[in-house]
């Protein structure tokens, strides 16, 4: 909570403005958690108000490219705003993100890191640079993913997938949607629940006016620090809404 506040007082009025603006923008984003599967174990912690722990794992939207700083990513976002919405619990979100990575490189280390932390939730945010690699195909990606719920589940934790983002600069808009659609039928299949971060993104675009150019960095490909808020606060809600179902 204190970097949101130093926020408020070192940030620029043009830039206030912009995150302001931006946060409305988000905050109207007709999107929603999609719960092919439940939350137990997180929901049973947040509950008790017991700690939680959270992994956060994938590529550069993790890691927090085109974030101000390490504190304005999405993981170190969310840490803050979940503990907002459920005050008196102690909650830890691990941010390993690593830029660049394809999915299966991220289930290279997917086990190591999921014995050191040891999390009541991982989010796994995956599939941007799997759909922009020529070399990937949809099977194989899918296989992967498969493996790495299967793997989170071994390790009984809950699994929240966050799918890609939406972006214009592909060659082959046909092939990266259909790689979106790759990741809603395994959370189907595997009864996970996906946050559809590239619907979110592509709602924003389609708004009109700034859109999706105040979630964006300079390169205008990775989030800034106001998507990446938008993300997190669209988050916490959402996990808050679920938590409050009788059923998890």
């Amino acid at each position: 909570m204190q970097s949101l506040i130093l926020m408020g007082l070192t940030m620029p009025c043009s830039a206030l403005a912009a995150d302001q603006r931006g946060r409305g923008l988000c905050s109207a984003a007709p999107v929603r958690l999609k719960a092919s599967g439940p939350l137990k174990r997180t929901a049973a912690r947040l509950r008790a108000k017991l700690p939680v722990q959270v992994l956060a794992i994938g590529s550069s939207s993790t890691q927090g490219i085109g974030a101000s700083s390490p504190a304005f990513s999405y993981p170190a976002r969310l840490e803050s705003a979940l503990e907002l919405r459920f005050p008196g619990v102690d909650v830890r979100v691990v941010n390993a993100g690593i830029a660049g990575e394809t999915a299966d490189r991220t289930l290279a280390r997917l086990d190591a890191e999921l014995e050191r932390t040891k999390p009541d939730l991982v989010l796994w945010q995956v599939g941007t640079n799997d759909a922009l690699s020529s070399s990937v195909t949809e099977p194989a990606f899918e296989a992967t993913v498969e493996r790495g719920v299967t793997s989170i589940e071994r390790h009984k934790s809950d699994v929240l997938l966050l799918d890609q983002q939406f972006t214009k600069k592909v060659n082959d808009p046909d092939r990266y949607e259909r790689f979106v659609a790759v990741l809603d039928r395994v959370a189907q299949k595997e009864h996970v629940c996906l946050f559809p971060r590239y619907r979110l993104m592509k709602s924003m675009d389609q708004s009109g006016g700034e859109g999706i150019a105040l979630m964006l960095a300079a390169d205008g490909f990775h989030m800034n620090d106001v998507g990446y808020a938008c993300v997190a606060d669209l988050l916490a809600l959402n996990i808050q809404e679920l938590v409050a179902q009788p059923d998890q």
